[in-house]
Parts: structure tokens; sequence; C-alpha cells
């Protein structure tokens, strides 16, 4: 790989990292507030099964979801750290730059930590059968999976670069 392709791509993996760390950072600092206004909201607007539905979700969101967005925040602040760490240390070193972006395959890490938050949430509040209500109280949740979905697909865009 050229000096130019191998500078190309480590200027596009410093800013994925740093759109999957910012995207996430902000789904992190609004997901407790919507925890709340759904567990409000479900209460006035919700009965019987869905109720309970919204309930079982809630829980999982807290207890599972926020623990794994914690931990994969945690990841890629890791990956991002080592990636500058190892950039800089390798600069002088074009060749060893290229087997170090190649290495660590940031794309293929990145996507997967996305798809395990996204399989967690996307299998709960996308269900088609839910009635209109529940549907509505679950927007919040139906959107970060979207969000989630369209990151991993940007993030693939650049995969082959």
């Amino acid at each position: 790989m050229e000096k130019t392709k191998t500078l190309e791509k480590v200027f596009l993996y410093d800013r994925l990292l740093r759109f999957n760390i910012d995207l996430l950072t902000g789904i992190k600092t609004e997901i407790r507030a919507d925890l709340e206004e759904a567990k409000i909201l479900g209460e006035a607007l919700l009965d019987g099964e869905d109720l309970d539905l919204l309930k079982e979700f809630l829980s999982k969101v807290e207890g599972n979801f926020i623990g794994l967005l914690d931990e994969t925040l945690d990841s890629i602040y890791d990956v991002y750290e080592l990636f500058n760490f190892d950039i800089t240390f390798l600069s002088s070193i074009p060749e060893e730059v290229e087997r170090e972006v190649e290495r660590l395959d940031l794309v293929n890490a990145l996507n997967e930590r996305l798809t395990s938050l996204k399989r967690l949430l996307f299998d709960t509040c996308c269900s088609p059968q839910r009635k209109k209500t529940l549907d509505l109280v679950l927007t919040p949740f139906r959107v970060y999976c979207e969000l989630i979905d369209h990151a991993i697909e940007f993030n693939k865009k650049f995969e082959s670069r």
C-alpha cells in the first residue's frame, strides 16, 4: 500500500472511531431520560400484557443494554487510544503503520460491538406484533436501533478503502 493510501486509512479510521464514540456517548446520555419517560408513559397509557412487556423490556435495557453500552464504549476508547499510540509510535515506519492498520481490523471490530447492542434492543422493541400504544412508548428505543444500524452501514462504506 502506498503512503497516501495508508495515510488516508489512518485518517478514516480515526474519524470512524470518533464518530462511533460520539454516537454511543450521545445514546448513553439520553437513554436514562428515555427510560424514565417510558415508565411514566407506560403507567399512563398501558395496562395488562402490554405494561408487563414494557416493564420487562425496560428491565432488560437497564440491566443489560446500559452495561453493554458502557462496555462497548470502553472497548472503543481502548481501541482508539491503542490506534493513536501505535500510529504515533510507528509513524516513522510507514510499512509498520500499514500492517498495524490491517491488524486492528477496526471496521469489523466496531461493527461486531454495534451489532450486539442493536440485537439487544431490536429483539424486543422492533417486534411487529406490538399494539400501537406500546410501539409509541418504545419509539426512542426504535430510533436507537436505527441509529446503530446506520452506523454499522456507514462504517462498512469505509471498510474497503
